[in-house]
């Protein structure tokens, strides 16, 4: 009866343990970015966005670009209502999704999609906040905009 008893023991521990690391492994994918935006930006790709020869426009957008190795740079820092470009110098294609992979749910307007060889996609971000993102061709690529 005590042979029993351990090994009770022993099955019970192991799946406290196991239940243990699934909440905490759980909680840290799934952690929100601060703070939730309200405000809905726009995406438009290079070729929708109307030719400007105002210089402050230029002086209000920000860019990434894309490699086989990742995002560059990896972390971006901008002014709220700044553009950021996001532009594919690789032979593939890659996308730009918001966190979490792969629901990509935490900031929705982040989903600005595949970018193509050669192409480019826009997004302007109107609200403070820090905002994650991953390749969702390639989950290990990801990047980080952190809006002032």
């Amino acid at each position: 009866m005590n042979s029993r008893n351990l090994i009770i023991a022993i099955v019970v521990i192991v799946l406290l343990g196991a239940g243990g690391w699934y909440f905490l492994n759980s909680q840290n994918a799934q952690s929100p970015q601060d703070p939730a935006p309200t405000l809905t930006p726009q995406s438009m790709t290079q070729d929708e966005q109307a030719p400007s020869t105002d210089s402050s426009q230029t002086a209000s957008e920000a860019a990434v670009k894309i490699t086989s190795s990742g995002f560059e740079p990896q972390t971006i820092t901008i002014k709220a209502g700044e553009t950021l470009t996001w532009t594919n110098s690789d032979t593939a294609d890659h996308t730009v999704n918001s966190a979490v992979h792969p629901t990509h749910q935490v900031y929705p307007p982040l989903n600005v999609g595949n970018i193509p060889q050669g192409g480019s996609k826009s997004l302007m971000f109107p609200d403070k906040g820090t905002y994650k993102y991953h390749d969702h061709l390639n989950p290990t690529l990801f990047g980080t905009v952190a809006v002032e």
